[in-house]
């Protein structure tokens, strides 16, 4: 036990420091929780399924908060504080790094999401980042980020050459609900998370549309899922035809770190962090509005709710409930479809659930019509109550993996793992 609660604290330092804004009720119960639930495994990732096994592909990162693959065995790493691209090659860490870029780095901000397209001979690699003017970590001394940006690389032997910038967004007042999350569709767009910026300090110039605040300011890019293409230019506008409002694909967005779509149906989901209750999954078409400030979790628990308070953009934006909701928050981060066999037909095109604070995996089938994900007969209420409830059993796929922050399914089709708690990466696999 004495070692379990020195995993809990140093998770708790460093998970706090960087989601603090989600955690409040978590952590302030981390030995009570811990010692509910029938999951723990003394800091040790570990599976419930025999069929698998977890192996190490790289340790001694730090704070890596997502992962790409460029080829086999050949990832790209970022670290959150540093301002880092890593490159892991056959598991060998690469003493120098790709990339070095100056990160405003308090909290949630960060060098936060990477994506990797390739065009023929040439590697495009795609990263979000909230970019400063001066050392990592300056926001810290007062000075303010210049933009949450998302730019465009080329991967040239180790080093990212010709960076273009393609879309700039607010990074203020922050430093929290910064998102990141960053994909290449099946259109090959880009699509971007981005949350409120810390939509808690309110004010006549933070309070938008794209919040549901009806009478507030135009969009300016937070609080959503953007879509852009590979070169910056927007695509068919969803809400409306100016700029930005045409580069939203969903509205209404807290603060999401994890987002996939469906390699069956083509329809994206994403997870969605509350004020400390709240956290979702949710089915994002196009057009979805995620109701925050007005709602968040299911809409049967805000009591004076009304659709009609929810700015729907003249009727070409809607709300939805979530699939799924916590009501004692989790921090659901990476969503990733398993669009392999590589760990047997059983799980192939299911859905994996990464989360920060319990360091758990979750594993969900859908329906036949890929509209809403399988649950237990006791979660039939879709409402996740603690970190023990009845029915939890049926959907933790893996546990212990100290703060998950990123899922991605490589070229082996394999599962692998970033942990943020432990600085690591990791493979799952087919353990024959």
């Amino acid at each position: 036990m004495q070692v379990l609660v020195s995993v809990v604290i140093a998770f708790t330092v460093i998970l706090f420091l960087i989601f603090a804004s989600t955690i409040p009720h978590h952590f302030a119960n981390a030995q009570e929780k811990f010692a509910e639930t029938e999951f723990v495994e003394e800091g040790k990732p570990k599976l419930f399924d025999s069929n698998f096994k977890i192996s190490t592909v790289a340790e001694g990162l730090s704070t890596p908060t997502s992962m790409a693959f460029v080829g086999p065995g050949d990832i790209l790493v970022l670290e959150k504080d540093t301002g880092m691209v890593k490159r892991i090659v056959n598991g060998k860490v690469l003493a120098n790094p790709v990339l070095d870029v100056n990160v405003a780095n308090s909290v949630e901000r960060c060098l936060c999401g990477i994506a990797v397209s390739k065009h023929g001979s040439t590697t495009y690699v795609f990263l979000y980042y909230t970019e400063i003017a001066g050392k990592d970590g300056g926001d810290k001394a007062g000075i303010q980020p210049i933009g949450n940006r998302v730019y465009r690389y080329e991967l040239s032997g180790d080093s990212l050459i010709n960076p273009l910038l393609l879309v700039d967004l607010p990074a203020n007042p922050g430093p929290r609900h910064n998102g990141g999350d960053l994909m290449i569709g099946p259109d090959e767009n880009i699509y971007v998370t981005i949350g409120d910026i810390d939509g808690s300090f309110k004010g006549p110039t933070t309070e938008t549309k794209t919040q549901n605040y009806k009478n507030g300011v135009d969009p300016d890019g937070r609080g959503g899922i953007l879509r852009i293409t590979q070169d910056g230019q927007p695509t068919d506008g969803i809400l409306g035809e100016s700029i930005p409002l045409r580069i939203y694909y969903a509205y209404g967005i807290r603060n999401s770190f994890g987002m996939d779509f469906d390699p069956v149906s083509g329809n994206l989901w994403d997870t969605e962090n509350g004020p400390g209750n709240g956290d979702e999954i949710n089915l994002v078409l196009p057009g979805f509005n995620s109701g925050w400030q007005q709602v968040q979790g299911l809409s049967s628990m805000e009591g004076s709710f009304s659709e009609s308070d929810l700015q729907d953009f003249g009727g070409k934006g809607h709300y939805s409930d979530p699939e799924l909701v916590w009501v004692n928050t989790a921090g659901p981060t990476a969503v990733k479809f398993l669009d392999s066999t590589a760990l047997g037909s059983a799980y192939e095109n299911d859905m994996f659930v990464g989360d920060v604070h319990n360091g758990r995996i979750y594993h969900f089938d859908l329906t036949s019509d890929r509209k809403d994900i399988i649950l237990p007969p006791e979660l039939a209420s879709r409402v996740i109550e603690k970190p023990s409830s009845l029915g939890l059993s049926s959907i933790v796929f893996g546990q212990g993996f100290g703060g998950i922050t990123d899922l991605e399914v490589g070229p082996d089709g394999n599962l692998y793992v970033v942990s943020i708690g432990l600085g690591s990466i990791f493979q799952i696999s087919s353990a024959s």
